[in-house]
């Protein structure tokens, strides 16, 4: 009887992660279909390609490739100044007790329960008084703010779970705070610390909405912003929109390919834990 209701078990995980990935490639697959077709055949229903229009994916990467890069751009300087301020946050939090402790991470926790269209508003009436508009730099501090209490959170279960007894042999050898945190904790945190990082830059890599509101330079302009662009009164551009959208997928898919063993890792190792 156990071991039918086990098989049961397993047969119904089977069928519900088939559902899931279902779930998952469709959209890919649909977006896939569409740009390899002709824009004269796109109302042609197709359960699989008819047509194989490569010339339609060139055109796209002619038409994303500086926005491509600021994209990648943008979300791997705010992944790295959103590191740098986390670490030691997180660390300060996770292994000294300190008055202040539990109120922080209770404001760090409420700011991500706040959804952040409902301040850009005062952001934009902010960066426009100041005269700092239409500025990569200002872009890549909102990623960063934007992103450091999760991040901070993560880091946070993660130098959590590392024996105590690394502080203490540290202050036994005389490390001082910086020390024990760049000598000691950061060479064995490399797992935790490459999940946040790339939690960071997925999440900058794919905004739409705050460089909508920051940005009006076209030329200083993110992928999602050049793909939404393709939207007009008149014509939309299906086959070039599916293939940017393709393209644009490429660099977070490899970076999760190559990374993976460390996500899995950080993950399994408390990364989220806490």
């Amino acid at each position: 009887m156990k071991r039918t209701k086990k098989t049961m078990g397993k047969i119904l995980m089977v069928i519900l992660c088939v559902i899931f990935c279902v779930f998952a490639i469709l959209p890919i697959y649909t977006a896939l279909i569409i740009a390899l077709t002709p824009y004269s055949n796109l109302l042609e229903p197709q359960l699989f390609p008819h047509h194989f229009e490569w010339r339609n994916f060139v055109d796209a990467f002619m038409l994303i490739k500086g926005k491509l890069f600021n994209s990648f751009l943008y979300a791997a300087a705010a992944t790295v100044l959103t590191t740098l301020i986390s670490v030691p946050a997180a660390f300060a939090l996770a292994r000294y007790d300190f008055k202040m402790r539990r109120p922080i991470r209770f404001i760090l926790l409420l700011t991500q329960m706040m959804a952040g269209i409902v301040i850009l508003p005062t952001l934009y009436r902010m960066f426009n008084t100041l005269g700092l508009l239409n500025s990569p730099f200002v872009l890549v501090i909102v990623y960063t703010a934007m992103n450091q209490a999760l991040v901070v959170n993560i880091h946070y279960g993660y130098f959590a779970s590392l024996p105590k007894e690394l502080d203490e042999a540290a202050a036994i050898d005389g490390c001082n705070y910086l020390k024990l945190l760049t000598k000691v904790i950061v060479p064995i945190s490399g797992p935790g610390i490459a999940v946040g990082a790339i939690f960071v830059f997925v999440n900058c890599y794919n905004e739409f909405v705050v460089p909508l509101f920051l940005l009006s330079n076209v030329n200083d302009y993110p992928l999602t912003l050049t793909i939404y662009s393709l939207l007009s009164d008149t014509t939309i551009r299906w086959h070039i929109m599916a293939a940017s959208s393709i393209i644009g997928i490429i660099p977070p898919v490899l970076i999760f390919t190559v990374f993976q063993k460390y996500i899995i890792k950080g993950v399994t190792s408390g990364a989220v834990k806490g």
